[in-house]
């Protein structure tokens, strides 16, 4: 029986998804369960299995076009079929394919034919690469077999894509995760009217306390864990910031799900710390080292993008002081963190310096008004000032 392989639904939200890289070509034997394409979904790469034993009869999608969910991609041919049959599913997979809204997330080339693929691969697996600099080389259109790498052994990795891109002085398509991430922004910014509160916080009692847990946990915690475990907090006593708009109706999130901002070479992706407000400070800081960590080497999972309530973007580490953040949808608020730096502050009547640093909250003023968005970043002032209130 033919048998075909479909653009996978990864997420309730997913509507479209984009062949990375093709395990498999025409021609090839497949067995169940082995590896025959890399898809790409919002931010996340996921595998793609093949459901029979067989050969690979027909590649329907190329790498770096992006098509609707359910979009059959390739066909497997299974001992027996006839090639009747495999003609009219080849058949009827074009024509839906030609129906649909296609949309390339690559360059305006045209797609490689399915055999350039074949040819293309063995050239390619000899060239020590990195998966995420292959990954940057196919969405920007770089020949990986005119860059030198500087990784080991002669490696190619990410910097040198980075740098070959540079050297050309080309413009870089909009693909991938930044295509991805520049459309979501682009509609957050023109649906939802974004309002703006910053407050100034005196950071020297959390800077004090993030030392002695240093010396309690073993390691010292970062900010982003710090202010992960406060955020949380208020918003478990402030449930209107961890809502979303459906429709006509405000949705109130019944899990506290505190997303972190993390650049990486491939673009800003927003994993989830999962039910934040029932965790201590060590599991939160456990939680974001590894999200980070499988962040920047392209290895997170789809579900660890899923179901976040609510965004924190921290750029102080980049000496940012204050900066307005875009709502991350279909969240109603994200929270911008600048730099933690001495200021002068006014203490029992005598100017002082004391580390401070910025928080800028942008919220969907269709879901917030002013004052409850006030009452949650003085909450949250209150709770980084007095930090010994994210111990308990």
């Amino acid at each position: 029986m033919v048998k075909e392989v479909i653009m996978p639904r990864l997420d309730v939200d997913m509507d479209r998804g984009m062949v990375i890289e093709w395990a498999k070509g025409e021609g090839d034997e497949v067995r169940e369960g082995e590896l025959v394409a890399t898809v790409m979904s919002e931010k996340v790469t996921y595998e793609v299995y093949s459901p029979a034993t067989g050969t690979i009869h027909k590649i329907i999608v190329q790498p770096n076009v992006e098509v609707p969910v359910g979009q059959v991609i390739c066909i497997i041919r299974e001992p027996g079929d006839s090639e009747d049959a495999l003609e009219e599913a080849v058949r009827k997979a074009e024509e839906a394919l030609t129906k649909m809204e296609v949309k390339e997330a690559g360059v305006e080339a045209a797609p490689a034919p399915a055999e350039a693929v074949v040819r293309e691969a063995p050239a390619e697996g000899r060239i020590k690469i990195s998966p995420l600099a292959r990954r940057l080389a196919r969405e920007h259109g770089v020949d990986i077999s005119r860059v030198r790498g500087t990784g080991p052994g002669g490696r190619i990795v990410a910097r040198d894509i980075l740098r070959a891109l540079e050297e050309e002085a080309e413009l870089i398509p909009l693909s991938g995760v930044r295509k991805i991430t520049a459309e979501r922004l682009a509609q957050s910014f023109r649906t939802a009217p974004h309002a703006f509160l910053q407050i100034n916080v005196d950071m020297q009692n959390l800077v004090e306390m993030r030392d002695a847990l240093e010396e309690r946990l073993g390691v010292k915690p970062s900010y982003n864990a710090l202010l992960v475990k406060a955020v949380a907090k208020a918003l478990r006593e402030h449930p209107l910031l961890n809502s979303t708009l459906e429709g006509d109706k405000i949705r109130i999130f019944r899990e506290v799900n505190v997303c972190i901002a993390v650049a990486t070479e491939a673009g800003l992706v927003t994993p989830v710390v999962r039910n934040a407000d029932a965790k201590s400070v060590a599991e939160i800081e456990r939680d974001i080292r590894d999200l980070v960590a499988r962040a920047r080497e392209g290895k997170l999972k789809p579900e660890d993008l899923k179901g976040g309530t609510f965004t924190i973007t921290n750029l102080g580490m980049f000496g940012i002081d204050s900066f307005l953040a875009v709502i991350n949808p279909p969240q109603a608020a994200i929270l911008s963190v600048g730099r933690i730096a001495d200021r002068p502050v006014v203490v029992d009547g005598r100017v002082v310096a004391r580390p401070t640093a910025t928080l800028t909250l942008s919220f969907d003023h269709r879901v917030v008004d002013g004052a409850p968005a006030a009452k949650f970043l003085n909450r949250l002032r209150e709770l980084i000032e007095e930090p010994t209130q994210l111990l308990r």
